[in-house]
């Protein structure tokens, strides 16, 4: 790691926005100093009371960052070490001891084709997972992005030009650049592993090359004994297929003579039955001729004769209608029964012709399934370690996308400005901190609220970002863990503390009347407030 560090610092708050009028340090100072004596507990309660708190301090106090270039990123690291990620990433199976196993065996293809077919699931998947933890790392992408946005406001620190109190970094130079290592390790790891596992592949792709290469110079030779026995085997089972096609027309000419018959002879029934009906019909056309002349006659014997003559015939004719239509349905009966049976003689010899095509096609399926085992085994490693090389470099593009794009030449020290406020009591110390934040306007939203005090000043200072707010807010944990690290930032906040001096405190009243001007405060919290500085 470089010697020569730069060294920025943040400001506390700036202007948001929506706020077009002048922003001044004496104003941020007078509205921490309102909140914290908002916050500030005054020992109420009637039955138990709660001691009252004093302010010890309010320092503006800097929290260091680490800005470190890396592979053409910026990668973030916390110098105060709250955050120690832990980098998950997949083990690979025995890759070395595949390799072996398939170099000692590839000389004998039946032990490598047993080899291949034990192994078809070896890289189906990893064979666990390990992680890496990378002391101080920031990886969270909201926290970057936030942090990328407000070094556009940072300055230059010039040797004793601060009054803040400069919180010294628990992550030193030669941590940092330990965690530096590690993270390069795990990508070398991963970049290696992918390299290992195509490797892997091209090995397991050359060694099935040279064995179907020597199974395809073998299989000339068998491919002849195969066509041999085809040869031989096709005429004695064509002319078996032959004779049950001729077995099989004999037998559907045999049937369709048989219902041929029967058709023949309910046709004919059905001609002569048609033809007395017709016959019929023209009698009945006849008779009743012979009926009108008679009655023109007044042949009255003639005419009743005529007429029981033409009933009798006409109680003929739906008998023989009803005749016509049961041979109609015996005709459809026999031609039914006929297709049956011939598709039951057609459906009969094919089995018999399926079985004397077996041998035949046992034989040419023999020459096909000699190289689809292997093949098929190979298709289905490859697509496993294929899987695997993608998941690799999706966790190595993953380590490559930790920081930020920003290119920097040389290692950089931030200190994110905060105010670190201690109440104390004869029981101990409280602590609040206040993170970095925008500085809004007296729009029109805050005006209708008609909330004084507190409610104003959340409009009046926003948190610039939940992601550094979050990790500025552990500042306090640090503290109760760690008591010596307690009595570093004490006595630089004792230093700092902006209530201890007549011109910081005439710097906080200033501060407080343009609060009062603009609207944020009332003429009586900031008469209280300078009663409190008093």
């Amino acid at each position: 790691m470089p010697k020569r560090i730069k060294k920025l610092i943040l400001p506390f708050a700036v202007a948001g926005k929506d706020r077009f009028k002048p922003f001044t340090k004496e104003m941020e100072m007078a509205a921490i100093f309102y909140l914290a004596e908002r916050d500030r507990k005054k020992g109420e309660g009637r039955v138990l009371k709660k001691p009252e708190e004093n302010l010890a301090f309010i320092a503006e106090t800097c929290y260091p960052i680490w800005l470190i270039p890396w592979r053409g990123r910026t990668l973030i690291f916390d110098g105060l070490e709250f955050t120690n990620p832990s980098i998950s990433y997949d083990v690979l199976p025995d890759v070395k001891a595949f390799d072996n196993d398939v170099q000692a065996i590839s000389k004998s293809r039946e032990a490598y084709v047993a080899a291949l077919s034990q192994n078809a699931s070896y890289f189906q998947n990893f064979a666990g997972k390990e992680g890496k933890t990378i002391e101080g790392l920031i990886t969270n992408p909201n926290f970057t992005k936030d942090l990328i946005d407000y070094l556009q406001d940072a300055e230059s620190i010039r040797k004793g030009a601060t009054t803040k109190a400069i919180l010294s970094p628990l992550l030193d130079k030669s941590e940092v650049s330990a965690s530096l290592d590690k993270l390069s390790e795990l990508r070398d790891t991963v970049e290696e592993e992918i390299k290992t596992l195509s490797r892997t592949m091209k090995l397991i792709s050359k060694e099935t090359r040279e064995q179907v290469k020597a199974l395809r110079a073998e299989m000339k030779e068998t491919l002849k004994e195969f066509d041999q026995r085809i040869k031989k085997i096709k005429p004695k089972v064509m002319a078996k297929i032959k004779k049950i096609q001729e077995s099989r027309d004999e037998e559907i000419t045999r049937i369709s003579k048989k219902y041929d018959r029967q058709l023949r002879t309910l046709h004919q029934n059905k001609v002569r039955t048609e033809r007395t009906l017709e016959r019929l019909s023209t009698d009945i056309e006849r008779i009743e001729t012979d009926i009108k002349v008679a009655r023109d006659n007044k042949d009255e014997a003639g005419e009743f004769q005529l007429t029981q003559q033409l009933d009798e015939i006409k109680k003929k004719l739906p008998v023989l209608d009803k005749e016509i239509k049961e041979i109609d349905k015996e005709i459809a009966d026999v031609e039914d029964a006929k297709k049956i049976k011939v598709s039951r003689a057609r459906t009969k010899p094919d089995d018999r012709v399926e079985e004397a095509m077996k041998a035949l096609r046992d034989i040419e399926a023999a020459k096909e399934a000699r190289t689809r085992l292997e093949q098929q085994e190979l298709a289905d490693l490859e697509e496993q370690i294929d899987e695997m090389i993608k998941a690799k470099e999706a966790a190595l593009n993953e380590i490559d996308s930790i920081g930020t794009e920003e290119r920097r030449r040389k290692n950089a020290l931030v200190y994110l400005s905060v105010y670190f406020v201690c109440y104390e009591t004869e029981v101990g110390e409280r602590y609040v901190v206040y993170p970095p934040s925008y500085v809004g306007s007296m729009g029109i939203k805050t005006k209708l609220k008609g909330v004084f005090g507190a409610g104003k000043m959340k409009s009046f200072l926003q948190s610039r970002s939940p992601a550094i707010a979050t990790l500025i807010d552990r500042l306090v944990d640090l503290i109760q863990e760690n008591p010596v690290f307690e009595k570093e930032i004490t006595e630089a906040g004792t230093k700092a503390n902006i209530l201890r001096t007549k011109e910081s405190q005439l710097a906080i009243k200033k501060g407080s009347t343009e609060l009062k001007d603009e609207g944020w405060i009332s003429e009586n919290e900031a008469q209280t407030l300078n009663s409190e500085l008093a």
